[in-house]
């Protein structure tokens, strides 16, 4: 009987960690097997637990190894009796004491649901001897940065194992900010054009905070620049969630070209009706000339023919390369032409051939005044209209050489005066 006993506590100093008290540890919910040598001499193994309520028996009873089903936290002894075939008995026991499984709980630091780029932290509730967490850490805490469960495994130090709770985490999509900058000309509107982007869900909100210190809102602005230079404008964007993001860039304003030109010859009239332009902007990259009668050009020093008298405010517009405008504009006179035809001599003799007299000319009708006068070689008024379509006819008047006078308005206004003289011939 002391051979089999020795040969019991053999085994099981193989098989588990024993204690100085020859004891056991084991863990609630698991079944282990126990067993001593097989003895083709022996007829019968009899187990027995004592306290059935920590430990039952699952099967094997009456062979050599047995399965025992460990169900309560507590400590108990484990009994075998041999009975070998001449009859012999021998008795072994051992103690076996049963641990509560740990019962690791994950606590997360922060909010579960959160933002892309962002974290919560989650830690266990207590130290353990071993951790294994679903991600692969063997840490106490590990920082959740994505869409997922995380779970740990841990061991304590009676060798149990159990599964922690499972935090379930959302993770939500993080606007990407940007804006591009359409116009970068001093003292006009720069259009400040929001193009940020969000895989899922929706930007409700967009703040521009300018150089100056001004803050705006609204997906896009305009912002006049009062001076050429480097400015920094930065945007904030935030989801329909909460999520924020920013961008700032740093963007160089130019001064705008300044327009200029040239022309001759400086006046012109319906007779001589061209005009040369010559655009003197520096840095032009294009320009658009609008010269008030309905034609326009593009070239860069035109030649252009106005087709009747009258003031005409040409437009210059030009363009650099920064596409930076600015526009001036020239008043052209085109000026009528004086065209009269005054007889030097008529004969009122009813013939029906050079009976009476007055000026004749182009345009007359567009005259805003006018005034013919006759005088004697005495300086005597003799006759006097202010109607273009009325002659002298020379009645009663004996054939001499008088003087005339027209003083007219033309259709720009100018007052414009020819003298001369005329024989009466009858």
């Amino acid at each position: 009987m002391n051979r089999l006993r020795l040969v019991i506590l053999l085994i099981f100093a193989l098989s588990f960690k024993l204690g100085a008290q020859n004891v056991v540890h084991l863990c609630v919910g698991d079944n282990h097997n126990f067993g001593v040598p097989d003895d083709p001499t022996s007829l019968v193994f009899n187990w027995s637990v004592s306290d059935p309520l920590l430990a039952t028996i699952n099967s094997g009873n009456g062979t050599h190894h047995i399965v025992i089903d460990l169900k309560n936290k507590g400590e108990f002894k484990l009994f075998v009796e041999e009975i070998g075939a001449n009859g012999c008995i021998g008795y072994d026991s051992i103690s076996v004491q049963i641990h509560d499984l740990p019962n690791p709980n994950i606590s997360p630091e922060g909010p579960i649901s959160f933002c892309e780029e962002d974290s919560v932290r989650l830690q266990l509730d207590s130290l353990y001897t071993s951790i294994l967490w679903n991600t692969g850490s063997t840490n106490h805490f590990v920082y959740a940065d994505a869409l997922g469960d995380y779970v740990a495994t841990v061991t304590d130090a009676n060798g149990c194992k159990n599964i922690s709770n499972t935090i379930n985490t959302d993770v939500h999509a993080k606007p990407v900010a940007d804006f591009i900058v359409d116009g970068i000309c001093a003292n006009n509107p720069s259009k400040l054009v929001n193009i940020s982007t969000i895989s899922e869900g929706d930007i409700i909100s967009s703040i521009w905070h300018l150089e100056d210190g001004d803050v705006r809102n609204g997906d896009s602005i305009l912002y006049t620049h009062t001076f050429s230079g480097n400015y920094y404008t930065e945007l904030f964007v935030t989801s329909d969630y909460g999520c924020v993001d920013s961008i700032g860039k740093l963007y160089y304003i130019y001064n705008n070209p300044i327009a200029s030109f040239e022309y001759n010859p400086f006046t012109i009239s319906t007779l001589q009706p061209e005009m040369n332009f010559i655009n003197t902007t520096p840095n032009t990259t294009s320009v658009f000339w609008d010269f008030n009668d309905s034609t326009y050009s593009v070239m860069l020093n035109p030649l252009h023919e106005f087709q009747a008298a009258g003031i005409y405010d040409v437009m210059l517009t030009v363009e650099d390369d920064h596409l930076c405008i600015d526009s001036i504009m020239h008043s052209i006179t085109m000026y009528y032409d004086f065209v009269l035809y005054v007889p030097t001599a008529f004969s009122p003799n009813n013939d029906g051939d050079n009976d009476t007299f007055g000026p004749k000319g182009l345009r007359m009708d567009k005259y805003k005044s006018y005034d013919f006068r006759i005088y004697n070689k005495w300086g005597e008024e003799i006759f006097a209209t202010t109607d273009i379509n009325e002659s002298w006819e020379g009645t009663d008047l004996p054939d001499d050489v008088y003087n005339w006078v027209l003083i007219i308005t033309d259709e720009l206004g100018r007052v414009r005066e020819k003298r001369g003289i005329v024989t009466l011939l009858k």
